[in-house]
């Protein structure tokens, strides 16, 4: 699993990587970490590695490019991966549903086990998205896509289609089944006719939601109770 430290503080990226390490090896996880002292250079270099770095961690305020930023950009630029803040402060919170962060880590106030237990966590979350896969079969044709790279579902009739990064697959089924399939890995029925994973929605209103890539989705009514529970869930105050 390879992780990415960036912090222009050496003794913090010192800090975290000895923890990161520590949770590695009581899980018997292989880890290759890089470290980055400033985020220009790591988003430079992502070029060559974004489809294989599974966990990404950032401080928010560094010089230059700050985190935020950094994470922003790096979406932009396809990065599926998990995204953990550390931070000195906790108003960046709501900001992070932007980039999809899994968690953060606010510097002096986080006590340590919370730490290894957030970064723990982390691991496992990475683990699963890297090894998740659905087979659907289409007419004439199998399609085995990634869990983590998939946006929404939608239905026509019979025919389901599913979004996945920027392409699309049509099969037979129904939108219940799929749903089932999928319960409990991030996906959240929002209308009749969509089936949308968290992971992808910038914001919403009561009416509709916006995906990071800019998609709108309609929101039934009986179903915006259940979408807000969700995203509050990944509130972490």
């Amino acid at each position: 699993m390879r992780v990415i430290i960036c912090d222009d503080n050496a003794s913090e990226r010192a800090h975290f990587r000895k923890i990161m390490e520590e949770v590695a090896a009581e899980e018997e996880i292989d880890v290759d970490i890089l470290e980055f002292e400033d985020a220009k250079p790591l988003i430079f270099e992502m070029e060559d590695f974004i489809a294989t770095t599974d966990i990404i961690l950032l401080d928010i305020h560094m010089p230059g490019m700050n985190g935020m930023a950094a994470a922003d950009k790096l979406r932009k630029n396809k990065y599926k991966g998990e995204i953990l803040f550390v931070t000195v402060s906790k108003n960046y919170m709501l900001n992070a549903f932007d980039v999809h962060a899994f968690n953060y880590i606010v510097k002096g106030e986080t006590q340590a086990e919370k730490s290894k237990e957030v970064i723990r966590e982390l691991f496992e979350a990475a683990d699963e998205k890297r090894k998740e896969y659905i087979l659907f079969t289409g007419v004439g044709e199998y399609r085995n896509i990634p869990i983590s790279s998939i946006r929404y579902f939608e239905v026509n009739g019979k025919i389901l289609t599913v979004h996945y990064g920027s392409k699309t697959f049509e099969f037979v089924s129904t939108i219940g089944k799929v749903e089932n399939v999928l319960y409990g890995k991030g996906f959240v029925r929002v209308h009749r006719s969509y089936l949308v994973s968290i992971a992808a929605v910038k914001s919403f209103v009561y009416e509709s939601l916006t995906l990071v890539d800019g998609t709108i989705i309609p929101i039934g009514r009986k179903h915006y109770k259940e979408l807000k529970e969700e995203m509050t869930k990944r509130v972490i105050i």
